[in-house]
């Protein structure tokens, strides 16, 4: 009876019978460095919303840039003119979308930016346009409107009250179907990306998509013209409602949908793939420990729990880009003597990003102010965002009813010291400008401390009725 044959090890496996030293030779050193500057390279052109597959197909974003990308290459190898709308949350890898599929684009075309929460008028977004066209083609577009505005501050007469300070010139509207017509017949193909497509929506008239739209829809293969795409990039999913019958009559319909990373195992293999990026560098023995080292340090159970606390939170891709950002830090404290990552560096680089608490020392608050701030939580759980003293007072006094052992002064200080004492903390902050007609208990104001500080002070100061009175505040 033939022996059962042994597993085969897969091509690229490493193998892991190699030792992985605490510091390498001099001989490998100019490998680290190489290392370190792929690595970083990686990091500033990593994007992970664009992975091509997923362990049950292809993914969201996958589908999305392949859309996009025959989109594009249409527009810039056939002429044509193109319009499609790219729809998905915050975070969810649309800019990323796009400017991956613009640079692997096989001819640089003309890209214009504009954003609604920028160029809130059609006047600025014509500005815009015609600056970006000039930096880009070194032409200057909009010359008579110019000219027209020096003459006629020509003509104006000298008045000592008026203000000589420059400032920039906006040329009407009627000049934008003029200046939109001139795209197609530039040296370039161009590609207008509309960040905020929905703010754009509210203009009056939507002047600006009309034109834009128009001219996309009239351009056609063979008429000498080179193409047009425009791309509206938004989150709300009620964009196409937001436009008027002309413009919607001239919007190709296309929804391109982006989503965020449906799994951890995604976040875990765009780490990966980041950390084993390829290097220039011919040495054998480098090429067989780097590998190795990585799997060893993306298996470790701190940098596993780190990465899971973090997909925890929110599947918003920037939430990997901070995490990436820094293993960045991990990257630059990599020396000959330690060459490898550790998981204390990647915990040590990401206490580094964390926010500090705004307020430290809630604890040592005198006992009035203490219980003012579980007043406010009470106030916040019955669903009041703001309050005044009255409020707080009138929540402390049923504690005081309900429990003998809560005094209203102690150690000197009254409820109203306390409340002075957080003001001038600011952990209360008002939330409308002082009136003369609104007496001072009756001034609206918010907690600015989070529940859970509160939770924490609570529990370090370590009374028994506090910690009740708190726990009620479900």
């Amino acid at each position: 009876m033939p022996s059962p044959s042994k597993p085969r090890k897969r091509a690229n496996a490493p193998d892991t019978s190699i030792r992985i030293p605490t510091s390498i030779p001099a001989h490998l050193y100019p490998c680290l460095n190489v290392q370190k500057r792929a690595l970083l390279s990686s990091l500033r052109n990593y994007h992970p919303a664009c992975d091509p597959q997923d362990d049950d197909g292809p993914a969201t974003n996958a589908i999305a840039y392949t859309q996009l990308q025959d989109l594009l290459t249409g527009t810039i190898t056939r002429g044509e003119g193109n319009s499609c709308l790219l729809l998905g949350p915050r975070g969810s890898g649309k800019t990323s979308l796009i400017e991956k599929a613009v640079s692997a684009a096989s001819q640089e075309p003309i890209v214009i930016r504009l954003s609604g929460w920028v160029q809130h008028t059609d006047r600025l977004a014509l500005r815009e346009v015609a600056r970006q066209l000039s930096l880009q083609t070194g032409k200057s577009f909009l010359q008579d409107t110019d000219a027209q505005l020096d003459k006629q501050d020509e003509s104006l007469d000298e008045n000592p009250f008026l203000d000589t300070t420059p400032s920039i010139s906006l040329p009407p509207t009627s000049h934008l179907p003029a200046l939109i017509s001139v795209i197609p017949t530039l040296s370039r193909p161009a590609i207008i990306i509309l960040d905020a497509f929905d703010l754009f929506a509210l203009h009056p008239r939507q002047s600006l998509l009309y034109c834009l739209l128009d001219t996309v829809q009239s351009c056609r293969v063979g008429q000498g013209n080179n193409g047009m795409l425009v791309v509206g990039v938004t989150t709300r999913i009620d964009t196409i409602n937001l436009l008027e019958k002309r413009v919607k009559s001239r919007f190709s319909g296309r929804m391109l949908r982006t989503a965020p990373p449906q799994g951890l195992e995604n976040w875990k293999k765009s780490t990966k793939e980041l950390f084993v990026s390829p290097v220039d560098c011919d040495n054998q023995e480098w090429a067989a420990i780097w590998p190795i080292a990585m799997d060893k340090f993306l298996e470790d159970r701190t940098v596993n729990e780190m990465i899971d606390d973090a997909f925890s939170l929110t599947r918003d891709t920037k939430m990997l880009n901070y995490l990436l950002a820094s293993i960045t830090r991990v990257v630059l404290t990599l020396k000959p003597q330690s060459p490898f990552p550790l998981a204390s560096h990647l915990k040590y680089a990401i206490i580094m990003q964390q926010c500090h608490v705004r307020f430290p020392q809630l604890h040592a608050l005198p006992y009035p102010a203490i219980c003012l701030l579980i007043a406010a939580t009470h106030v916040q759980t019955a669903g009041h965002d703001t309050f005044n003293f009255e409020m707080l007072h009138e929540s402390f006094q049923d504690q005081v009813r309900a429990s003998a052992a809560a005094p209203v002064q102690i150690e000197g200080g009254s409820i109203g010291m306390g409340f002075e004492h957080l003001l001038a903390m600011r952990v209360f902050a008002s939330v409308a400008a002082p009136s003369v007609t609104v007496a001072q208990e009756f001034v609206r104001y918010r907690c600015v401390a989070d529940r859970d500080d509160v939770k924490k002070a609570v529990e370090k100061m370590g009374q028994t009725s506090l910690k009740k009175w708190f726990s009620r505040a479900q």
